[in-house]
């Protein structure tokens, strides 16, 4: 299992239309239907866990690097979260990657700086209400913070990432196919890692207490109990007639 992430028609946020605006709207997770796995940092997992599954998965094709990603749906091209008119499942933890939409972080290569970019298909965008992008020619506070945002976002999905390869090539991971039963109808789910207990249980104390004082443990955990949303997520999916 690997999730490609489709692109949409992106707006530089550039200056070349200063007078742009953006009011954000809570139904405007269309862009997440097709998503059945959405990256995820270290420091949602606390939060995630309580609603979703948080596995390990290829992050490119080849399958050479892990990301961290909660699962939304045991079908391709599906998300049991995001209902009908747009709006996130109520009462459910949105992760971060998908509250940023909708914007992007790129990098200038003419000033080398980091730039925002914007769907250009985002309804809430307008030339007379809403948050200013550019105020008097010039990035606006709005602005500044979502370049800090984003940027902080990437930093923590990166160093997730460095972490779950850590764990890789510790030996700590295992490949784990996942067995779905619905009555009569049964699906396998391949391409999921999860962490291997049993190695980690078998580490000398010395590790153990080096990953409790650096929170590995912690998060260890908080994957361990999310997988208790594996059932429960086929359940949903089973109630939503899938």
């Amino acid at each position: 299992m690997s999730q490609q992430m489709a692109m949409p028609d992106l707006l530089a946020l550039d200056g070349s239309d200063t007078q742009l605006k953006i009011t954000l709207r809570s139904d405007h997770y269309d862009f997440a239907k097709t998503q059945n796995a959405l990256p995820l940092a270290q420091s949602e997992y606390e939060l995630a866990c309580k609603n979703y599954p948080i596995v390990f998965i290829a992050a490119d094709a080849q399958g050479n690097t892990l990301q961290s990603v909660v699962l939304t749906s045991f079908q391709a091209q599906d998300n049991a979260f995001v209902q009908s008119s747009g709006a996130w499942e109520p009462f459910c933890y949105i992760p971060a990657w998908v509250k940023r939409h909708p914007f992007h972080l790129g990098f200038d290569e003419k000033t080398q700086q980091p730039l925002v970019y914007v769907d250009k298909q985002y309804p809430g965008l307008s030339h007379s209400d809403g948050m200013a992008f550019f105020e008097a020619g010039a990035p606006s506070a709005y602005l500044t913070q979502l370049v800090h945002a984003l940027r902080t976002l990437q930093v923590e999905l990166d160093q997730t990432q460095q972490w779950v390869m850590r764990l890789k090539n510790q030996g700590l991971l295992k490949p784990q196919s996942i067995q779905l039963t619905d009555g009569d109808h049964s699906e396998s789910l391949a391409g999921i890692w999860v962490v291997d207990m049993d190695k980690v249980a078998a580490l000398e104390d010395a590790e153990i207490a080096q990953m409790y004082h650096n929170g590995t443990l912690a998060l260890i955990e908080q994957h361990r109990l999310s997988l208790a949303n594996l059932d429960i997520l086929a359940q949903r999916l089973s109630a939503r007639g899938q």
